[in-house]
């Protein structure tokens, strides 16, 4: 596979490889001639990759890692030789919850290696719901996109050609864009088949982007389409933040229980800040008895500092959760959003009242 390479300012650009692929369970891809390019903002691009390394990160098990899926919106662009498309929106729809130690899984089930996901009515309503917003934007639905954690990115034979299909019997110009989150911690290309070594990569954004050449025929090839990812100066860049971000993903929004994650934190940070309001008070209380007064403005002085610096870094966090709440699934936004909007309420209202808590503290103290 060609790595990204620079085209114009601010964007990656991504070659066709140059492989042929014959058969249902072949994970090769054929070129085809194209005047289309997928565009894809930088928003987009990362959604893709915090919604994966959610259920697919170092912070659990493999054996638990779980396949994502969501869709794109967007809208054609007219080029000189045809159309662009312009992936305007991504939503994380789903991740699977389909368990291959359940004792009453049968082993020859696809599912107990790939492709683990299946819609549930919920989740066909969230397709309604972002088709519905859409459309009131002037734009459309424009395909899909999962992943395959571990695993070789290409259109496997059990569901992801079958789903292609149907995206691109509605639009034929739909497509499918399957993420590795592994491929682009490690940079790393999977082999081709066993005893195939593994490839290094380099600046590899993590995924590829497919079409099925004939969309009436599961059984027919797909291939490699061209994209471009905006809002990044150099291919280096654009990985290393994608890197960041599954950084700060697994360390702070991994798994089903983001809100009791952050529930917690923003419950001890705020315990935290007023036990240190409370300990300089003592401190300046123990400076008086002592006759030690003469230290106390030194000493509030360097326990404010203290003070806002714990606030800094908490806001870095607080800032952190609020980005997140961008990537979590669909279906989550309308519980979770709430929620967590609550909580760093009491924070923010925490927070507002320092000044005036430190000023009341000062004055019990001045002389």
């Amino acid at each position: 596979m060609n790595t990204p390479s620079p085209t114009e300012s601010g964007t990656i650009s991504k070659n066709k490889d140059i492989n042929i692929c014959n058969g249902i369970n072949c994970s090769n891809t054929i070129v085809k001639i194209q005047t289309m390019t997928v565009i894809i903002p930088k928003e987009v691009y990362f959604t893709v990759v915090a919604a994966c390394v959610r259920f697919a990160n170092r912070k659990r098990p493999k054996e638990d890692w779980k396949e994502v899926s969501g869709i794109f919106t967007g809208k054609f662009l007219e080029n000189k030789n045809g159309k662009d498309l312009y992936v305007s929106a991504c939503y994380p729809i789903m991740h699977d919850t389909f368990d291959p130690n359940n004792a009453n899984v049968d082993e020859s089930d696809p599912r107990t290696v790939i492709d683990g996901y299946e819609y549930s009515d919920e989740d066909h309503e969230s397709f309604a719901l972002i088709d519905e917003d859409a459309f009131s934007r002037g734009e459309f639905t424009v395909g899909w996109w999962h992943s395959h954690p571990g695993f070789k990115v290409m259109l496997s034979g059990f569901g992801d050609r079958k789903t292609t299909i149907s995206y691109q019997a509605h639009n034929p110009l739909a497509i499918a864009l399957v993420f590795n989150p592994d491929r682009l911690v490690r940079q790393i290309e999977l082999p081709q088949k066993a005893g195939d070594p593994v490839r290094q990569l380099r600046d590899d954004p993590g995924f590829k982007i497919f079409r099925m050449e004939d969309p009436n025929d599961r059984y027919s090839n797909f291939y490699e389409v061209e994209y471009k990812i905006e809002g990044f100066e150099d291919n280096e860049q654009m990985v290393r933040s994608a890197q960041k971000l599954a950084i700060d993903i697994t360390n702070f929004f991994s798994g089903e229980n983001v809100f009791e994650i952050y529930d917690k934190f923003v419950d001890s940070r705020i315990n935290e800040l007023n036990s240190l309001l409370q300990g300089v008070e003592e401190y300046l209380h123990t400076l008086s008895r002592t006759g030690e007064s003469h230290r106390i403005h030194e000493v509030l002085s360097s326990q404010t500092r203290d003070i806002r610096k714990f606030i800094a870094e908490t806001f870095i966090k607080v800032e952190n959760i609020r980005e997140f709440m961008n990537y979590l699934e669909y279906k989550e936004q309308s519980i979770i959003i709430p929620k967590v909007d609550s909580i760093l309420a009491e924070w923010d209202n925490t927070v507002s009242q320092l000044n005036a808590n430190l000023t009341e503290i000062a004055k019990k103290f001045a002389f």
